[in-house]
């Protein structure tokens, strides 16, 4: 009897399980970015999506979907030309890229996505008789893109080998991770020097945070001075090295005021004289 009871719980529950999953993928959008955090100023790509299977079996079906896109700022005003192109026609199940130009000013921005669908198809009662149906509506879809400023990382190198070396590559290091965007090459003529620089684009948030410029190839081909060392620095002045200057400026005047008036001459202005 458990054994009945147990099967008859698992169809159940595969029945009630397929019906979500047909009815999820019979209207479907969606954006999808590699990335959710831009750079002020800088581009990049989007890509958007509609599918709809609602209406497969009716007869002479024909469906179009146009969109409308635009950025919005943390106020909720549009940014101009912060969408391109920011509008069109859709083919069905086909991806269309969208290029967001980020604002010159950091900030949370939303890109927003609205879907125009229009279907119209054939359906047949059961006496045979055709009716012409038309519907429209309308689907929506947001993501979220933080906007920040980037952080400038630069090293500089020395070649205090006996080569050349030509289009020689590096990486940078950030907190541990090798970042891949960050890949360039360098050429250092003998004894000769070069500073690399990076653009950081991220919201690691405010803190203590290290650099190291590294070799590509492991830092075993050539004798470059600079490659290999850890640099600190810091997103949000959490490093406290003003407060700690203040601190001893105001403890030095401090001082000094104790002192001179530790120093300063007592006058004796002799008894006061009685009244009359």
């Amino acid at each position: 009897m458990k054994a009945v009871l147990a099967a008859v719980l698992v169809m159940a529950l595969a029945v009630v399980c397929l019906v979500p999953a047909e009815s999820a993928d019979a209207d479907y959008h969606d954006i999808n970015g590699e990335k959710n955090v831009i750079g002020t100023g800088d581009k990049a790509d989007f890509r958007i999506v509609y599918i709809n299977h609602d209406y497969d079996e009716y007869q002479d079906m024909n469906m179009s979907v146009s969109y409308t896109a635009s950025l919005k700022d943390s106020a909720g005003e549009t940014v101009s030309n912060g969408v391109s192109p920011s509008s069109g026609d859709l083919d069905l199940g086909q991806a269309q890229t969208l290029t967001v130009s980020a604002p010159d000013e950091p900030g949370r921005c939303t890109l927003e996505v609205a879907y125009e669908v229009s279907v119209s198809y054939t359906v047949t009662d059961e006496e045979g008789n055709e009716t012409e149906e038309t519907e429209e509506f309308t689907r929506n879809d947001t993501y979220e893109i933080n906007v920040v400023e980037p952080i400038s990382l630069s090293v500089s190198l020395t070649n205090n080998g006996d080569l050349s070396l030509q289009s020689y590559g590096v990486y940078f290091m950030i907190d541990g991770e090798i970042v891949e965007d960050s890949y360039q090459t360098i050429d250092l003529a003998e004894s000769g020097t070069t500073t690399v620089k990076y653009d950081w684009v991220t919201d690691a948030g405010n803190g203590q945070h290290t650099f190291t410029l590294v070799a590509a190839d492991g830092g075993n081909m050539a004798d470059i001075e600079g490659l290999g060392v850890e640099h600190t620095f810091y997103i949000g002045d959490t490093s406290y090295t003003w407060m700690v200057v203040l601190l001893v400026l105001v403890i030095i005047i401090v001082l000094l005021v104790m002192v001179w008036v530790y120093r300063k001459p007592v006058k004796n202005y002799g008894k006061p004289k009685s009244r009359r």
